[in-house]
């Protein structure tokens, strides 16, 4: 139970209040007395601790004066011993922390990593209700993951997700350390790092996709024919472009913009200002096609002009600053989850070949193994996706080798023999004949 030092102001508050009944123990040491300004007839401490400044003082939460003593004396043994092992009496409340952090970086809650930490620490103002910082070692936060897990629907957390709550809570407790709260970070548990790679489409299963996208939309009943669309260009856009699902939510008219080529005038691409959890950074698609995709979003936002149930009824074009991905009503759609999994499901592509499965993050991870297998530098793709070169090794590093197909098939040429030393061709041969086949290119071109 979190302690309580006096100080002037709480030491006036105190004796402000008239006593109606007090008694002493240990010489002085443990104080138990009842306050005029409460109705029920609780018994309070006051601690004198030898060797601590100031006196402790807190609500022993019982009427009974037995049971109150019994409460005062348990807490001045405990902090009697941790003075004598050279510890300090009123150490701060971690929520008071969490509450002060909360207020700090509220203003700033529309750069996404903010957010996160923001709604990190909200999370666990329950499971540290009660704990001070002299509580915090490594054991409790093990037991903050623990009691993290238990709350998540899966009630299993990814080694990859603890990793982003262990950074998030990192800099809140660095926070902590410059305000005052505690000395020094304490030590973390390690996490079990996770090898499987990211689930994504190969180039048959994204052709399945794409292929099924147009009866997806065609044979959709009307009254969701404008859904499906939008759902359509949705995974489009994604897989070519590479941008999160958060990304996407807050993506405006206004944050596109046409790159033209000086080499060739006739092809206009693409970029977009997108704010991530890394904060703002300009993409630039994968494919000028992309252009198309959102041509026919902006198409059927301009028929929502003619919708009376729609923000846009009776205006003359969209705003630029109006969401991209928006229902009928100009709000942004949360998450497309529930249609994709539906889309994947009807495509027969739910999982790889791996048997994992997948979701909407797969179109990113294609995005990414498609760019990597095009040979496009890890620096340059790491920036446009606003991740790190670590990152794009860690997880997607099994495509590094199809990138260097000319370096790993280089060999040295024999000297060919007369057509009198050849052999009957055998079993495999052709894993020793070089072109006779074609092969059908590997990386998925995610395009429509």
């Amino acid at each position: 139970m979190p302690i309580d030092l006096v100080g002037r102001d709480s030491a006036q508050k105190r004796s402000s209040a008239k006593v109606l009944e007090a008694k002493t123990f240990r010489d002085g040491a443990i104080y138990l007395y009842r306050r005029s300004d409460y109705k029920k007839p609780t018994w309070f401490i006051r601690l004198k601790i030898p060797g601590a400044k100031g006196y402790i003082w807190q609500s022993s939460k019982t009427t009974e004066e037995h049971a109150a003593y019994k409460v005062a004396d348990d807490l001045f043994n405990k902090s009697l011993v941790k003075v004598l092992g050279g510890g300090k009496l009123g150490s701060k409340k971690i929520t008071d922390a969490l509450n002060s952090y909360i207020r700090r970086f509220e203003s700033e809650q529309s750069r996404l990593s903010i957010k996160y930490k923001i709604f990190l620490a909200k999370r666990l103002m329950p499971i540290f209700q009660g704990k001070t910082f002299e509580d915090l070692d490594t054991a409790l936060i093990s037991k903050m993951v623990t009691e993290l897990n238990q709350a998540s629907s899966k009630e299993k957390l990814s080694p990859n997700t603890i990793k982003r709550i262990f950074a998030d809570f990192r800099t809140f407790l660095n926070w902590c350390v410059e305000e005052g709260y505690l000395p020094k970070v304490p030590t973390f548990p390690k996490v079990k790092a996770e090898q499987s790679r990211r689930p994504h489409f190969d180039i048959n299963d994204y052709r399945k996709l794409t292929r099924h996208l147009r009866e997806y939309v065609k044979h959709a009943n009307p009254a969701v024919v404008r859904d499906r669309t939008l759902v359509m260009n949705y995974v489009l856009i994604l897989a070519n472009t590479g941008i999160r699902v958060g990304e996407a939510r807050t993506l405006k008219w206004r944050d596109l913009r046409p790159i033209y080529s000086p080499e060739e005038p006739s092809v206009i691409n693409l970029a977009l200002t997108v704010n991530g959890k890394t904060g703002k950074r300009e993409v630039v698609a994968g494919k000028s096609e992309v252009k198309g995709y959102f041509a026919r979003i902006l198409e059927l936002r301009k028929l929502d002009i003619t919708n009376p149930k729609s923000d846009l009824f009776e205006k003359k074009d969209v705003p630029s600053d109006s969401y991209v991905f928006c229902g009928v009503d100009g709000k942004p759609i949360n998450s497309f989850k529930k249609s994709f999994i539906t889309l994947l499901t009807e495509a027969k592509v739910l999982t790889d070949s791996y048997g994992q499965r997948r979701s909407i993050y797969s179109l990113r991870h294609t995005y990414a193994t498609a760019r990597l297998q095009e040979g496009v530098n890890q620096y340059i793709l790491a920036k446009n996706m606003g991740t790190s070169v670590a990152m794009l090794e860690a997880f997607y590093g099994h495509t590094s080798n199809v990138t260097s197909v000319d370096e790993l098939t280089k060999f040295t040429p024999k000297k060919k023999k007369s057509a009198g030393d050849k052999k009957p061709k055998e079993a495999f041969s052709w894993l020793k004949d070089d072109g006779e086949a074609n092969s059908e290119e590997a990386s998925p071109q995610p395009q429509r």
